[in-house]
């Protein structure tokens, strides 16, 4: 597989989500992000960046696509030792049906991250690092070849396309470790950057077990609001014409 960019579509947002609980702070920040981002985009897009109604979430659809890859789901492959050799025989032109199993679901993963404008990644920090669910994601679609070039002419492991963002929204319990001992945030933005989300940016939700819930999570909506303000405004980010045609019909 290839990757080409379509060049007339809604704008996606793919949301990457490692949360335990769909009611976890992570989750909740993101939701209200995307939310947030979503009325920017019909704001910036119908009226020249002026206020306006609220857009009613029946009409997300009509301004941006928003998935969800849910990495804890029972439908995610299990990466192990048979599927891997599966998947790499598929990919060197094996057309055996179980080696063309293994690798469907792994390749519309791919696709469907490579298709995303915007990606949003929500995960708890596990022992200083992303629960194991995350990092199987990772390895069943980061993959030379895959999700970014093998090697060109300007050398190896270089992405299909560059400058699209990428936010991170992690959690824990206590106090957020120092910079040196921090594994989760260089991990995520240094993978994803392979893949062409090289814009990084990161809301840390930290002291869930000695703060307030409630005031964490609205400091962190701020944070995140903040943040995909200055995603949209930094990378321009706009509707294709299709999009701006079906609501002015």
């Amino acid at each position: 597989m290839t990757f080409e960019e379509t060049p007339e579509k809604k704008q996606t947002i793919l949301h990457i989500n490692a949360s335990i609980t769909h009611d976890s702070v992570t989750d909740r920040v993101a939701t209200k992000m995307v939310e947030h981002l979503t009325h920017h985009y019909h704001r910036q897009v119908k009226s020249g960046g002026e206020a306006e109604a609220e857009l009613s979430p029946s009409k997300f659809g009509d301004v941006l696509n928003v998935e969800e890859c849910d990495v804890w789901s029972s439908k995610m492959p299990k990466f192990d030792r048979e599927t891997m050799q599966r998947v790499w025989k598929a990919r060197h032109g094996s057309e055996d049906e179980a080696d063309q199993a293994a690798f469907k679901p792994i390749k519309e993963l791919a696709e469907q991250m490579l298709r995303a404008d915007f990606l949003i990644i929500t995960s708890p920090v596990w022992n200083f690092s992303v629960p194991y669910a995350l990092k199987q994601y990772i390895d069943c679609v980061v993959q030379a070849g895959l999700t970014f070039r093998d090697k060109d002419a300007e050398g190896p492991s270089r992405p299909y396309f560059k400058g699209r963002p990428l936010i991170v929204i992690s959690s824990s319990g206590g106090k957020a470790p120092p910079a040196s001992e921090d594994y989760v945030f260089p991990f995520i933005s240094r993978i994803f950057a392979m893949c062409g989300f090289d814009d990084p940016h990161r809301v840390a939700i930290e002291g869930l077990a000695i703060y307030d819930k409630e005031e964490c999570f609205q400091n962190a909506v701020k944070e995140a609001n903040a943040i995909a303000d200055q995603v949209v405004q930094n990378h321009k980010l706009q509707l294709d014409s299709n999009c701006l045609d079906n609501e002015g019909a």
